[in-house]
């Protein structure tokens, strides 16, 4: 309950915050509806930070933490194959972070007010939270199965999504701007690094800037290279994130497994 009151409070303060601005700068008869899409910016970044730190809080000491109370081999001697506890454990974790989300519905309606977004914006970027947080789940359950101690678990894991969120973001940075330095000319989208296609932060600006109608950046599609036929970098994200998940939950299933004979048994 006071997560949820904590998570809505600080969504509530953006939006009320960026909508006073806006209503400030433009009068009842000179409202400009672009204006009012910074509320919507403001709360889908805040939002995503959230859900990204909050999700593998939950689920770094899942198997860990039953390591610890010595109740990991009760759990393991039940009827319920390492499969079914592992993808148990990530889904009973993350119904609090979808609980999260879905509650924050009414706050992203204010921007229906002054229009600009549609229902369908409004639902690739809820299955993008939904998507990210299995991800960060993910990473979470995996560094619980590999690592004995809690702490180390949740140092580890935080580690790793601060490289993924932010580390590959400068290794890709500086990427493209070696690029531009040697050459004559060229987009941004022609000198994109291989590895920023991994960052579910530069998956999340693709997106935003898809929805405002920003420039596409991602993989040509099979008719050409024109900016309507490009595969955006968040679809391919979305790719990612979804493989890296089942990978990690396999391999955690796999390690998890006393008798290594097969996840399922």
């Amino acid at each position: 309950m006071w997560m949820l009151l904590a998570y809505l409070s600080a969504l509530t303060l953006v939006a009320a915050y960026v909508l006073l601005n806006t209503l400030n700068n433009y009068n009842s008869f000179n409202m400009n509806p672009e204006s009012t899409m910074g509320a919507y910016i403001g709360i889908s970044i805040i939002q995503f930070l959230l859900i990204a730190f909050i999700a593998p809080s939950l689920t770094s000491g899942a198997i860990s933490g039953e390591r610890e109370r010595q109740t990991l081999d009760l759990l393991l001697s039940t009827r319920m194959s390492p499969a079914s506890i592992i993808s148990g454990k990530l889904f009973a974790s993350l119904s609090q972070v979808i609980l999260l989300v879905v509650a924050s519905l009414p706050i992203f309606s204010v921007v229906f007010l002054f229009g600009g977004i549609s229902i369908g914006d409004l639902m690739k970027l809820f299955l993008f939270y939904i998507v990210v947080a299995i991800t960060m789940g993910s990473i979470g359950i995996f560094f619980s199965t590999f690592i004995k101690k809690t702490t180390g678990s949740n140092v580890t894991t935080y580690a790793f999504i601060l490289f993924l969120l932010f580390g590959t973001l400068l290794i890709s940075v500086l990427y493209i701007s070696m690029k531009f330095r040697y050459a004559a000319q060229g987009t941004p989208a022609d000198y994109v690094f291989p590895l920023l296609y991994t960052n579910p932060l530069a998956g999340f600006a693709s997106m935003l800037s898809d929805q405002f109608g920003g420039n596409s950046i991602g993989i040509p599609g099979f008719y050409g290279g024109t900016q309507s036929n490009m595969l955006g970098l968040w679809k391919i994200n979305i790719i990612f994130d979804i493989a890296l998940s089942v990978i990690l939950l396999y391999f955690s299933a796999l390690k998890l497994n006393p008798v290594k004979k097969g996840i399922k048994k």
